[in-house]
């Protein structure tokens, strides 16, 4: 059984479908999303190095989402590590 349905490989699995594997043009034209993906500290401060460290993210005109990072995480500032 073939499946087109957008599941993640581990659910295929699961269920004991079997997924053709894309073409190689759609496999090099995915890149790795940056890092910081838009993410930017909150504060202008710099707090101790290796602290955890307030970020947000724009979504809209007037709607941003805020979250706390610490160190290890792929959204931390580099500014801040220890």
């Amino acid at each position: 059984m073939s499946a087109t349905a957008p599941l993640h490989p581990v659910w295929g699995k699961a269920l004991g479908l079997e997924f053709a594997a894309p073409p190689p043009s759609v496999l090099a034209s995915v890149t790795a999303p940056d890092a910081s993906d838009g993410w930017q500290p909150i504060s202008a401060l710099t707090s101790r190095p290796g602290a955890p460290v307030a970020i947000k993210k724009r979504l809209g005109p007037h709607l941003w989402i805020s979250t706390t990072v610490r160190p290890g995480d792929p959204r931390y500032p580099s500014a801040h590590q220890a």
